[in-house]
């Protein structure tokens, strides 16, 4: 009887220990360096120079400095998230990952992903909807980005 109320316990003891360590714990024991992490986005429709995204970490908080142009057939993304000036910041999460959102229209999300998969590598993508106009029709782009540490 006492057998089986210890393996019960073991048992019980052993799947909180899973659940509380969750997905990420591999890595969770590698500090993340602070300071600039500079990179591009792999569109090749896009001059390099406008292909740049530029975020600082510092203190857990993810500070995005500048944000990739983005191309849809012939038309060209303009700044969402750094417009008029504004460098806007989030908490890292748990699992090293971080995300900028700014609603396009209704359900519609314009969105920069990230995730350090590395001490000092960021690996990501950028999603951003348009409008229909003469040059491009109604849609998403997504475009994959990686910056390092400078």
């Amino acid at each position: 009887m006492a057998r089986k109320a210890v393996g019960k316990l073991l048992i019980a003891a052993v799947l909180a220990g899973l659940v509380v360590m969750g997905p990420g714990v591999a890595d969770a024991g590698i500090a993340i360096k602070g300071g600039k992490y500079k990179g591009k986005t792999t569109q090749a429709a896009i001059a390099q120079s406008f292909r740049s995204i530029t975020v600082t970490v510092k203190n857990g908080r993810v500070k995005l400095i500048t944000e990739p142009t983005v191309a849809r057939e012939a038309c060209v993304s303009s700044p969402v998230f750094t417009q008029d000036g504004n460098t806007p910041t989030k908490r890292l999460g748990r699992n090293r990952t971080f995300t900028f959102t700014h609603t396009f229209l209704g359900t519609k999300i314009d969105r920069i992903q990230g995730r350090f998969v590395a001490r000092d590598e960021i690996q990501g993508f950028a999603v951003y909807n348009f409008p229909a106009q003469d040059l491009c029709s109604a849609g998403k782009a997504r475009v994959n980005f990686s910056a390092k540490h400078k």
